[in-house]
């Protein structure tokens, strides 16, 4: 077995076998531990050694294809790429893995070398396997540590990052990047003690280099721990940090070769007990000035300061007070006492800062007040200390609110009974429209009918007659009809409704009718807001038909300032405002006007006509 020298400088050397040496070439790598297979170059195998066979089990495999003898799955290869690199190149490397007959797998480092002839022709090729399962499981769990490191560092709240010993940062978190407003490539390579990083302390005096958390760790190997640093970022931002630094220091050696320093954005928490203490300095002369009944409760000692307001508004004087919890919580109302105090102990449990209830306080005299109580819940180190809060008297609030529910219950009440007011009114009017008029005709119409028949002489007199009296019975049933039809505005449009109103009132009744309509306003109102211009329209006609005594009525609809306005003005006799504003009619037209956010103006006195006037909005919020 000989090395091929010939290769040109520079190039990867060749393994060639001499075909004298190959008949026992077996017999000189049994010692070898790596498993070893010759094979032709149609890879039929001609030997192999212990290993192998200790490994693959290769008694009576002399002759078989090696790819069928053995499962082999080839990592980006085939047996043509192999044997093409063989007899072009002299060698093959890569890596396979094997299937044992037991069903185990092996991963090995695998080369293909060829065994020259004499005219240094490829005659043979021997397979040369080194076992790298450890190795490959080694680097997986290795990959999958890795992996699991980075996930973890980068799932911290905290910022991480690691500097060498020349304070140079090598790693860093993504939590580091997102507080610190800078990229990774940022980051990287970058001093924490250069003239970048503007440093002060708590005391807002500037922070020396030379106490940076790391610089110390580093020169000392002592670790430092929770140092207040507000810091003027690079990109402009300026933060609040806590940090913590650790030097990490080599087995057997003394100085640190890196320090890996973690801290957290404490800008809000900072920010938060400034203006706590600012609030504090301000509560003294807060206390004076309000409304408000200011209290302060200690919550280690469950004591409690009052401000002057409390016994102005309690009436009780301050031997009367006890300063502690219990004695607030049994003046409050027993049908609120538990809520009130099971809230207060739930929100400091749940770490609420803000807590707000309603309930009924005894006062000195007897009575209960209804109060508002708020208050803010201070934390330190996570637990509850102080509640500072404030008492309103919402006694006479309440009284207005009921008395408005009292009088909105009212109204409601008096919008049903005007609705079933209304409807038997409807009733009625039908009622009479069918008994004086469609009834009357109809009559009339038989009556002509039994002439006919007593007359022949004149029986086509009668039945023209006859046929004319039912003739105005259907148009009466027609105009009845009509005037009920919720859907007749949907189908023929709010202009043309409002002219066969007009029309009936020229034709039948002689009133002299003019009417200025928008026209745009049949496109933007809604098909409820016409319904209810339509039948206040009927109400007002109706009223002015029967009781007006009017010749002339001017109707108005018009947009004016995304408001619509209609008026409705007559010429007859005019009535009392004061008197006869009440009746169901004209609590109707209130009621369909208030459900659209209107409003409505009678304007009318005896022997001055009447004008009613509409307003509402278009789109109502």
């Amino acid at each position: 077995m000989k090395t091929n020298s010939s290769a040109k400088k520079g190039s990867k050397s060749t393994l060639t076998v001499s075909h004298k040496a190959a008949v026992e070439l077996t017999d000189l790598l049994h010692h070898l531990p790596d498993a070893v297979i010759i094979t032709d170059l149609a890879f039929n195998v001609t030997g192999w050694n212990d290993a192998a066979e200790k490994l693959h089990g290769l008694p009576g495999a002399r002759g078989k294809n090696l790819f069928e003898l053995i499962k082999i799955d080839l990592l980006n290869s085939t047996p043509d790429s192999i044997k093409n690199d063989v007899t072009k190149k002299g060698n093959w490397e890569g890596e396979i893995i094997y299937h044992r007959h037991d069903g185990e797998k092996f991963i090995f480092k695998t080369t293909a070398t060829a065994i020259l002839d004499d005219d240094n022709k490829p005659v043979n090729i021997i397979f040369v396997n080194h076992n790298i399962t450890k190795v490959k499981s080694t680097e997986k769990k290795l990959a999958e540590a890795e992996a699991t490191y980075e996930k973890l560092v980068n799932t911290l709240v905290d910022g991480v990052i690691m500097l060498d010993k020349d304070g140079k940062i090598t790693t860093c978190n993504k939590r580091a990047s997102a507080i610190l407003g800078l990229t990774e490539e940022e980051i990287l390579g970058k001093e924490l003690g250069d003239s970048s990083w503007k440093a002060i302390k708590a005391d807002g005096t500037p922070f020396p280099w030379y106490e940076f958390p790391t610089v110390v760790s580093i020169q000392t190997g002592f670790p430092q721990r929770n140092v207040k640093m507000g810091v003027n970022l690079p990109n402009g931002l300026f933060v609040w940090l806590l940090i913590n630094s650790e030097a990490l220091i080599r087995l057997g050696e003394f100085e640190p070769y890196a320090v890996v320093l973690s801290f957290s954005d404490i800008t809000d928490s900072v920010n938060r007990e400034e203006e706590l203490r600012k609030s504090n300095e301000r509560f003294f002369y807060v206390s004076k000035i309000t409304s408000d009944a200011i209290w302060d409760i200690d919550l280690a000692t469950n004591q409690i300061y009052r401000s002057e307001t409390f016994y102005e508004l309690s009436g009780y004087t301050r031997d009367e007070i006890k300063p502690d919890m219990d004695w607030w919580f049994n003046k409050v109302h027993p049908k609120d006492r538990e809520r009130v105090r099971n809230k207060v102990q739930e929100y400091i449990q749940n770490g609420n800062e803000r807590w707000e209830d309603e309930y009924l306080f005894l006062c000195a005299d007897g009575n209960y007040k209804f109060l508002l109580d708020s208050g803010t819940i201070l934390y330190r180190q996570g637990k509850p200390v102080r509640i500072l809060g404030a008492i309103r008297d919402l006694t006479e609030k309440k009284k207005l609110e009921h008395q408005l529910l009292q009088e909105q219950e009212q109204k409601h009440k008096a919008v049903s009974q005007a609705g079933i007011a209304a409807q038997e009114a409807e009733r009625s009017n039908i009622s009479r429209e069918l008994h004086d008029n469609v009834n009357q005709l109809l009559m009339s119409a038989k009556l002509f009918m039994n002439s006919a028949k007593t007359d022949p002489d004149k029986a086509n007199e009668y039945i023209e007659k006859a046929t004319a009296y039912q003739v105005m019975a259907v148009e009466e049933i027609r105009k009845i009809s009509k005037a009920l039809n919720t859907s007749l505005v949907k189908m023929i449009g709010l202009s043309r409704s409002i002219d066969d109103i007009i029309i009936n009132m020229k034709a039948f009744q002689q009133i002299e009718t003019k009417f200025q309509y928008d026209q745009k306003l049949d496109k933007i109102l809604s098909e409820d807001q016409k319904l209810m211009i339509f039948r206040i329209l009927q109400e007002q006609t109706n009223n002015i038909i029967k009781y007006a005594d009017a010749k002339n009525v001017n109707i108005t609809l018009k947009e004016v300032h995304s408001q619509v306005f209609l008026s409705i003005t007559d010429d007859g006799k005019g009535f009392d405002t004061s008197v006869e504003s009440k009746g169901i009619g004209f609590i109707n037209v209130y009621n369909r006007v208030d459900a659209f956010g209107g409003e409505v103006k009678l304007i009318s006195s005896p022997g001055k006509g009447c004008a009613l006037e509409i307003v509402f909005p278009l789109a109502l919020n």
